[in-house]
């Protein structure tokens, strides 16, 4: 098959083969993993940040970190399932339950700071990575119900 130049009608322009043209479309319509969606990895960064709280907590408050913890793996995993159904309800229903158990990690991280368990700039790192998770989740959520943008 020959390959045809698109002439760029601007002087000193980027003369682009359109088999690379179609090669870049084919990529952004192929199907991510999971693990490659910004969600997904915002989630296991939020995860690990709440595991590292093992090592700057009380013993005393060790249950309560575990619940913290099964809260943000529960979020996940509803994200993995949004993400694997096909039904739009469903993900939709899907991605509000996660966004519903992010906020409640991030009403945990401020009883923490008031216990003076975290500092404040622990408590604002890791409530900004839930904030930015919660805008992904409504994002996606309206996407998908084709309330969000075109």
């Amino acid at each position: 098959m020959e390959e045809r130049k698109i002439e760029s009608p601007v002087m000193g322009g980027v003369i682009v083969p359109e088999s690379t043209v179609a090669d870049s479309l084919q990529k952004k319509k192929a199907r991510r993993t999971l693990r490659q969606l910004p969600l997904y990895r915002d989630m296991a960064n939020l995860k690990y940040m709440v595991a590292k709280l093992y090592d700057s907590t009380p013993r005393k408050l060790t249950k309560y970190i575990d619940s913290m913890l099964n809260t943000v793996c529960e979020a996940k995993k509803c994200v993995g399932l949004g993400e694997a159904s096909r039904d739009p309800d469903a993900r939709a229903e899907y991605l509000s339950m996660a966004r519903i158990f992010i906020e409640d990690t991030q009403d945990d991280l401020t009883i923490l700071r008031q216990l003076n368990v975290i500092n404040k700039n622990r408590e604002k790192q890791m409530k900004s990575l839930a904030k930015a998770i919660v805008a992904q989740c409504v994002a996606w959520r309206d996407y998908t119900n084709t309330q969000g943008l075109k």
